[in-house]
């Protein structure tokens, strides 16, 4: 009989390309992005958010080219950690794959964790006993879930993220029907500021697609079919919180005032308005997906490290998968032991974002590099570069400055952590004199 690990290790060209498009938009969350996170844009650009999330979008889709255009070439279990060592070499590798893994690893808990204490009791009647239960029981199942394999968790992600499309779809479609089609929401009706900072909310709403980079190795079609998995999923993803902006928009009534009065009821405008034109049955399907969009994102991200694990560490895929799942389950009973569920969410959200802003910052700093290893280098690469990473900084920036303890020293400590780890292991690995193929194998 063949033992779990050996089952579990990767195939190459294993992966059918619907499964990895899967992958990218099961990570964004689409549901989860249109009926919840877009409350942070809205709070910002209000009746205006439509135009300022399809400018968020396009200045999102700078990070998204680099992605594409590195994961069309490098096609491995290592992803962003890979393209980085590509362009910079094994220290930068390191440094930016060490980020991402904690900023992947810092998520799994954050989502679950405003899931069982946010979400599901807010429409829910939940005994603290059961919150405690769900935030220590997700992780557990989510672990298990990972052990049959890697279909499974890519099946569970394609089926419930294209329920969430037709869900979005349907609602939008029933809201516009009522209240009819407007321009009103491609003007400009706030301040340039808060414009900019709903559209800069939108463009990062729309981030998480790149846990397909790590199934590179075992797509068939490796690289050329991650990236057009990549670039589908996210515009595929763009298109239903646009449309999302626009009905919740056209719900409001069109104004400023509707948008602030909608925000004043409700944090979670999506299954509001659900309930509002839809009725119960149509709403309580909207808010248990929006829930499994949470968990599908999560199984995404989890899929993703355990494969950057696995090239990191060159364990096997076994070990990999419980060196995830042991911090995953870890933080989470802390957070059900102690009950402080939103400290604990508002921590690891912070830490999850800067250190994911870092090293995209870092994948982009060195594309140019790796372009000119192709031989491809043109001008616009260096401009592409420099773009990308100023929208990373300035995510990292807003989160750390102004200064505001303890958020600010959190998001500092993370940046210093990811850096000494990735040096810590640079060093490691070359008194050891290891070599590593792309597969993340010692050879």
């Amino acid at each position: 009989m063949v033992s779990l690990s050996k089952r579990l290790e990767p195939k190459e060209s294993s992966i059918s390309p619907i499964l990895i498009y899967a992958q990218s938009l099961s990570s964004i969350a689409p549901l989860g992005s249109a009926s919840a996170y877009l409350t942070y844009a809205l709070t910002s650009s209000l009746s205006s958010t439509l135009i300022a999330g399809i400018l968020g979008a396009l200045i999102y889709f700078l990070w998204v080219l680099i992605g594409y255009r590195y994961s069309k070439v490098i096609a491995s279990t290592g992803g962003t950690y890979e393209f980085a060592r590509a362009g910079g070499g094994e220290l930068i590798g390191r440094i930016a794959g060490w980020l991402y893994w904690i900023s992947y690893m810092i998520y799994l808990p954050s989502a679950i964790t405003y899931l069982s204490s946010v979400v599901l009791p807010s429409e829910l009647n939940l005994s603290p006993m059961v919150v405690a239960s769900i935030e220590i029981l997700i992780p557990i199942l989510l672990t298990l879930l990972l052990l049959t394999g890697i279909k499974p968790p890519l099946f569970y992600g394609l089926a419930t993220s294209t329920i969430e499309i037709i869900l979005i779809l349907v609602l939008g479609i029933k809201v516009l029907s009522v209240t009819g089609l407007s321009l009103e929401p491609l003007s400009i009706n706030v301040s340039l500021s808060n414009f900019f900072t709903g559209a800069l909310a939108v463009g990062f709403t729309l981030a998480g697609g790149g846990a397909s980079f790590f199934l590179g190795y075992e797509a068939v079609g490796k690289g050329k079919t991650v990236g057009k998995a990549y670039l589908t999923a996210y515009w595929v993803a763009s298109a239903a919180v646009l449309f999302a902006a626009y009905f919740e928009i056209a719900a409001a009534g069109y104004s400023n005032s509707g948008v602030a009065n909608l925000l004043n009821q409700t944090y979670y405008p999506g299954f509001f308005i659900a309930q509002r034109f839809m009725g119960g049955l149509f709403s309580f399907l909207f808010f248990i997906f929006t829930a499994n969009s949470l968990i599908g994102s999560v199984v995404a991200a989890y899929v993703a490290l355990s494969r950057l694990s696995y090239s990191l560490l060159r364990k096997d895929m076994l070990k990999s998968i419980f060196v995830v799942a042991i911090p995953f389950i870890v933080i989470n009973v802390i957070a059900s032991f102690t009950g402080q569920y939103l400290t604990i969410y508002l921590i690891t959200t912070e830490i999850s974002l800067i250190t994911l802003y870092a090293s995209h910052a870092l994948v982009s700093l060195v594309f140019p590099s790796f372009t000119r290893k192709l031989s491809k280098f043109k001008f616009y690469d260096l401009l592409l570069a420099l773009a990308s990473a100023i929208l990373m900084g300035y995510g990292i920036y807003n989160y750390i400055i102004p200064y505001a303890f303890p958020t600010s020293l959190i998001g500092s400590l993370s940046l210093v952590c990811g850096l000494a780890i990735g040096i810590l292991d640079w060093i490691i690995q070359k008194r050891r004199g290891n070599k590593i193929d792309r597969l993340g194998i010692k050879k």
